[in-house]
C-alpha cells in the first residue's frame, strides 16, 4: 500500500471538502482518503499504483464546481492566501448586485413598474447565486446528494423570490435578495476569518528555514538547506536558524531551541556538540559540520508529523462528518413539514413559506462542520509550540482516556546520565578493570554503556574491539587484545555461568569478565529529574495511576518509587518482558487507554503497542519520532500532563462550539416557528443570516484563539 499526502486548497467550505472525500473513497484505485479541510492537506493510501494529480483533479471535478489546486506535499507548509481571486470575484459579484438592488430600489420603487422590478431583482438574484445554482445542478446531473447549505439557500432565496411574484409585492422581493446578499457576503466574511485562522495556525508550526550559509571553495555561499550534503560545512551567525542537523566544528554560541523544545532558555553550546535544525543561535557564530540531509534532519521530521498530524481523524470529526450526513437532510425535511402543515392549517402560504425558509437558512451547519476540526488542529498548533509533537488530532481524545501510564525509568523518570561511583576489583588492578568496562562498552548505545566511557578518548580503544555483540537487557560481549570480554547485569553472568557476587548497593551493577573469569564490577547511580516529582503528582490529580516498569534491580526501583510516589513497579525486566506487562495492563482496563511513556530507544516496542506512546527527549532521536504517537522533545517528564491540558482545551472548545451552534440556531428556529403561529412579531432575514454565517465566523474565531492559550500548572 503507498501512502501519500497532498497540498490542496480551493474548497469554499468544509462541506465541500467532505463530499470530494467520500467520492474520493468510492473509487477502486483508492484504500483511503481523507480531506483535512482545516490544514489544506489530503492523504491517499493506494491500494497498488499512485494515481497522477491530473486524475485526482478528474475525479474530485465530478462533485466539485470549484478550481481546486493539488500539488505534491513537500517540506514547506502550503501558504494559506487570504484573499484568492475566486473570492475577489465574489466580492465584485456581491458588489455588482448590490448596485443592481439599489438601481431597482430607487428608480423604480412605484407600483407601476412592479414588472420592471421583477426583472432587474431578478436579474440580481442570478447575479449573486449563479455559482450557488451550478453547485446544485451539477451535484444532481452526477447523482450526488445535493442535500447541503447550497441546497437550502437556493431554495429559501427562490422560494421567497416566487412568494413575492405571487403576491405581487414588490417589497418582498428584496427580502429575497437579501437571503442570498447576506450569504455571499458572509461567505466572504467567514472566508476572510477561516483562511486567516488557517494561516494563523500553520505559522504557529512553520519552521521553514530559506537559505544557509555553506563553504565553497573556501567561500561562503548561500544555499538552499535542500542543497546541502552531508560533510558540508555551514556557517550560522547570530540572528540565524540551523539549518541541518549537524556538529560544532569551530565556535560557541547560546543556542534557543524553543522552536523543537518549547523551552526559552538558551542552550551553551562549542565545539563538538551536536545541534539541530530549526534552532536559533542567540549570540556568537559556529561552524557546523552536516551529520544529516534536510530531509533526514529534525526540522523536517518534526514539520512533517504536525503537518500530516490530521490524517488520523478524532472521534469529534468522526462525529461531525456523520452528524452533516444526518443533519441536513433532517432539517430540510422539518422545513418542508413546517411549510405544508402550517400553510395547510392556516392557509397563509406565503407567511410560512417564507418563515420556513428563514428556518432552512437558520440551519446551515457549517458553524459546526468548520470550527470543531479546526479546534483540534489548533490544539496541535498549541501543542508543538510547547515542544510536545502530536501525530493526529485523534491521540489527543487517547490521553482524556487514559488512566494508566507505565513509565520508563533511565532517560524517563532519571536523567540516565550515570557515573561510576564505586570500583571493587577481583585479582587485576583498578586500570585493568576500567579499560575492559571500556572495551565492552564503548560501541554500545544504552545509557548504561554511555556513561561508563563518558569523556574517555574511545577511538583508538574501538579500532581494537572485534565481535561486539549487545544482548538486549543483559550486556555486550567482544573479543579485544585476543581475549573475550564480557560486561553486564548479573543476569548475563547467570547465562555464562560465571560466579559474581551478590552486591547489595544503591545504584546498577556492572560485572566484567576476561575469558569467563570474573574480574569485578563498578557501581553507577542516576538521578530523578527535577520534572519528575511534579509529573507524579499532576497524573495523580487526574486520577492517572503511574506503573513503573523498568531492568534495574528491584532495590533501584523500590527506591525511586518510594521517593516519587509512584503507585507500583516491575522490576529486573527483559526489553520483551516489559511488552508482556503492558499488554497486561491494557487487557485488564477496560475502556480506558493505557500509556507508555520512554526514551524512544529501548522501549520502542512497547511504545508502539501502547495506547498511546510517547517519547522522551525526542529532539535528534530517530526512533522515537518513528515510533511513538506523542513526542515530547525535551526531557521534561512533566510535560504529559500539559498534553492532557492541551486535549481538555481541544476537546472543551469543541464541545462549546457545537453547544453553542445548536443551542443559537435551536433558539433561532423556535423563534421563528412561534412568532409565525402567533403573528406576534416577524423575524428579519438578516437575523436568519447571521445565525449562518455570523455564527461560523465567530466559532472559527474561538477555535483559533486555543492557539494562543497559556498552558499553566495548577499548583498542588
Amino acid at each position: 500500500m503507498i501512502k501519500k499526502s497532498y497540498n490542496i486548497s480551493g474548497f469554499d467550505c468544509a462541506n465541500c471538502a467532505r463530499k470530494a472525500e467520500e467520492h474520493l473513497n468510492k473509487k477502486k484505485e483508492i484504500a483511503s482518503a481523507r480531506i483535512d479541510f482545516s490544514k489544506n492537506k489530503l492523504y491517499i493510501s493506494y491500494k497498488e499504483n499512485e494515481l497522477s494529480i491530473e486524475t485526482l483533479l478528474s475525479y474530485i471535478s465530478e462533485v466539485e464546481t470549484d478550481l481546486i489546486n493539488l500539488t505534491d506535499s513537500d517540506t514547506k507548509i502550503a501558504k494559506t492566501k487570504i484573499i484568492t481571486k475566486d473570492l475577489i470575484f465574489l466580492i465584485g459579484r456581491v458588489l455588482l448586485g448590490i448596485f443592481v438592488i439599489i438601481l431597482a430600489f430607487t428608480a423604480f420603487h412605484d407600483d407601476k413598474f412592479f414588472w420592471v422590478n421583477f426583472g432587474i431583482y431578478l436579474a440580481a438574484l442570478i447575479i449573486l447565486t449563479y455559482d450557488i445554482l451550478y453547485k446544485v445542478i451539477k451535484h444532481i446531473i452526477h447523482l450526488e446528494n445535493p442535500i447541503d447549505e447550497y441546497l437550502l439557500i437556493t431554495i429559501s432565496a427562490y422560494g421567497a423570490f416566487a412568494i413575492a411574484a405571487i403576491t405581487k409585492d414588490a417589497h418582498d422581493f428584496m427580502e429575497a435578495i437579501m437571503v442570498v446578499a447576506l450569504f455571499q457576503i458572509g461567505r466572504v466574511i467567514e472566508a476572510i476569518a477561516t483562511n486567516k485562522s488557517k494561516e494563523a495556525i500553520m505559522s504557529a508550526v512553520d519552521m521553514r528555514i530559506d537559505v544557509a550559509n555553506v563553504y565553497r571553495d573556501n567561500k561562503v555561499i548561500k544555499v538552499k538547506p535542500e542543497d546541502l550534503h552531508v560533510n558540508d560545512m555551514v556557517l550560522v551567525v547570530a540572528g540565524e536558524q540551523i539549518p541541518v542537523d549537524g556538529e560544532i566544528v569551530e565556535g560557541e554560541a547560546n543556542i534557543d531551541t524553543s522552536s523543537l523544545t518549547g523551552e526559552y532558555v538558551p542552550v551553551f553550546a562549542k565545539q563538538n556538540t551536536l545541534v539541530f535544525s530549526g534552532t536559533l543561535v542567540k549570540t556568537g557564530s559556529i561552524k557546523i559540520k552536516v551529520l544529516k540531509e534536510y530531509k533526514d534532519s529534525t526540522l523536517r521530521k518534526i514539520a512533517d508529523l504536525i503537518t500530516n498530524s490530521g490524517e488520523k481523524k478524532s472521534k469529534a470529526d468522526k462525529f461531525i462528518t456523520k452528524f452533516a450526513k444526518i443533519y441536513t437532510p433532517c432539517v430540510l425535511a422539518l422545513s418542508i413539514l413546517f411549510i405544508i402543515i402550517g400553510g395547510a392549517i392556516s392557509t397563509d402560504w406565503p407567511l410560512f413559506a417564507l418563515n420556513g425558509l428563514k428556518m432552512l437558512v437558520v440551519a446551515c451547519p457549517c458553524a459546526i462542520v468548520i470550527s470543531v476540526p479546526m479546534a483540534y488542529f489548533s490544539a496541535v498548533g498549541l501543542a508543538s509550540k510547547n515542544g510536545i509533537v502530536v501525530k493526529g488530532t485523534n491521540y489527543l481524545e487517547e490521553l482524556l482516556r487514559m488512566k494508566k501510564l507505565i513509565c520508563d525509568k533511565t532517560g524517563t523518570l532519571t536523567h540516565g546520565s550515570f557515573a561510576i561511583q564505586k570500583v571493587v576489583t577481583n585479582n587485576v588492578s583498578k586500570n585493568e578493570l576500567l579499560e575492559s568496562l571500556y572495551a565492552c562498552e564503548c560501541l554500545s548505545t544504552h545509557p548504561v554503556g554511555k556513561a561508563i566511557c563518558h569523556g574517555q578518548d574511545l577511538r583508538k580503544l574501538s579500532a581494537k574491539v572485534n565481535d561486539f555483540s549487545e544482548i538486549s537487557g543483559l550486556g555486550t560481549q567482544v573479543k579485544y587484545k585476543n581475549h573475550s570480554l564480557a560486561a553486564g547485569n548479573i543476569k548475563l553472568f547467570n547465562m555464562m555461568k560465571i560466579n559474581v557476587p551478590e552486591v547489595e548497593d544503591f545504584g546498577t551493577i556492572v560485572y566484567c569478565s576476561i575469558d569467563n573469569k570474573y574480574i569485578g564490577y563498578v557501581v553507577l547511580s542516576d538521578e530523578i529529574k527535577q520534572d519528575a516529582q511534579p509529573m507524579v503528582d499532576l497524573l495523580h490529580s487526574e486520577d492517572v495511576e503511574i506503573i513503573l516498569l523498568t531492568g534495574d534491580k528491584e532495590e533501584n526501583a523500590k527506591e525511586i518509587c518510594g521517593e516519587l510516589g509512584i503507585d507500583r513497579y516491575k522490576a529486573e525486566l527483559l526489553p520483551e518482558q516489559k511488552t508482556d506487562s503492558l499488554l497486561t495492563e491494557m487487557s485488564s482496563n477496560g475502556k480506558f487507554a493505557v500509556g507508555y511513556i520512554g526514551d524512544g530507544i529501548n522501549d520502542a516496542a512497547s511504545i508502539r503497542r501502547s495506547d498511546v506512546g510517547i517519547a522522551m527527549g525526542g529532539i535528534g532521536s530517530d526512533v522515537a519520532v518513528e515510533n511513538a504517537d506523542i513526542v515530547i522533545m525535551n526531557d521534561d517528564p512533566a510535560k504529559v500532563w500539559d498534553a492532557i491540558k492541551i486535549a481538555k482545551m481541544a476537546r472543551n472548545t469543541a464541545l462549546f462550539n457545537i453547544i453553542a451552534a445548536l443551542t443559537i440556531k435551536f433558539s433561532i428556529e423556535i423563534v421563528v416557528a412561534v412568532s409565525t403561529l402567533t403573528h406576534a412579531y416577524d423575524v428579519p432575514m438578516f437575523v436568519a443570516v447571521l445565525a449562518d454565517t455570523g455564527l461560523t465566523v465567530l466559532l472559527v474565531l474561538n477555535s483559533l484563539f486555543l492557539l494562543y492559550r497559556k498552558v499553566k500548572r495548577k499548583k498542588l
